[in-house]
């Protein structure tokens, strides 16, 4: 079980996939954080060539966490 839960958490995520988790924001939205957003380097994609970019699962949950506002 613990095991299946680090996979998850280690789990590679598209662009697409990324914005859906994120609540719905768009692909251009999520490229402007890359490069102008505060948390922008917990964010951190993976790129393999200039079009295949990666998020690690658990850099998104961070970034997710980070920017939840505490009240």
């Amino acid at each position: 079980m613990q095991q299946q839960e680090q996979m998850n958490i280690d789990t590679l995520l598209t662009p697409d996939q990324v914005c859906a988790l994120l609540g719905g924001v768009t692909t251009k939205t999520l490229r402007e954080w890359n490069n102008t957003h505060r948390h922008r380097e917990v964010l951190a994609p993976i790129r393999f060539t200039q079009k295949l970019v990666r998020y690690e699962r658990r850099n998104v949950l961070a970034f997710i966490e980070r920017c939840r506002s505490t009240y």
